[in-house]
């Protein structure tokens, strides 16, 4: 048996109260999960209010059954509408879909996600698409996987593909996730330290919101179907 398992580690940017980037998990009505993950334009109240918004869209056709490429699109025509063009936002849709046995991977982000499924390391993937809201016929980059002992994979938003740049040492994504490969660590692990190394790249200042999101599929250890969810979120002081 296989056990799905989600981490997601976020910050936002040095000196701002507000995350421009939400992350959202859903039960598919058809078996299987969904994580999603927005990241709104610009920073702080008005690209959360943004992120929320767009999220919540993805959120609701999701549970109404519709598939995930149908989801970006609609998500798309729906932000194109409302705000006439003038609005941006990334989206990034990974489920795991019970129905076909499949990792779907659908994303409208120009910064690669990373995937592995043997031992031959992480691999930055080649599928990327411009972000939703912008222009009217824009389309989602969609990669499906089969559900495999072993698969992992990793998206972020972009601040976490950018940080250290303004300080002159770009932060390479992939050379650390390979340093640091499951099954070495817990998924948690995994996203908490992709993201400590972005934050330390940017000396301690994030230079914009940051995300990662991490999904693993590992043998069960019991048989027992037994459902987790853990949250930690800290609170303003």
């Amino acid at each position: 048996m296989l056990s799905i398992e989600i981490a997601v580690a976020k910050t936002h940017k040095y000196a701002s109260r507000d995350s421009g980037d939400t992350v959202e998990t859903v039960e598919r009505p058809t078996g299987g999960v969904s994580v999603v993950l927005v990241d709104g334009q610009g920073s702080g109240h008005a690209a959360k209010s943004l992120s929320m918004m767009v999220s919540s869209k993805a959120v609701t056709l999701l549970k109404e059954g519709v598939r995930d490429g149908g989801v970006a699109r609609g998500t798309h025509d729906f932000l194109h509408a409302f705000r006439h063009g003038k609005v941006s936002a990334t989206l990034d849709i990974v489920s795991v879909d019970l129905a076909t046995s499949t990792v779907v991977i659908t994303r409208n982000n120009g910064v690669p996600y990373y995937v592995v499924g043997d031992e031959s390391g992480y691999r930055a993937s080649e599928s990327v698409s411009g972000p939703i809201g912008l222009y009217r016929h824009t389309r989602p980059a969609v990669d499906q996987f089969p559900c495999e002992r072993g698969l992992n994979v990793i998206v972020f938003s972009d601040g976490i593909a950018t940080a250290g740049v303004r300080k002159g040492s770009p932060f390479n994504p992939i050379a650390y996730a390979n340093q640091h490969q499951l099954p070495l660590g817990s998924v948690q692990e995994l996203a908490d330290g992709l993201l400590k190394a972005a934050i330390e790249a940017d000396e301690g200042r994030p230079s914009d919101d940051m995300t990662v999101v991490a999904l693993s599929l590992v043998a069960s250890e019991t048989r027992q179907p037994i459902r987790r969810q853990y949250v930690s979120l800290p609170l303003p002081g």
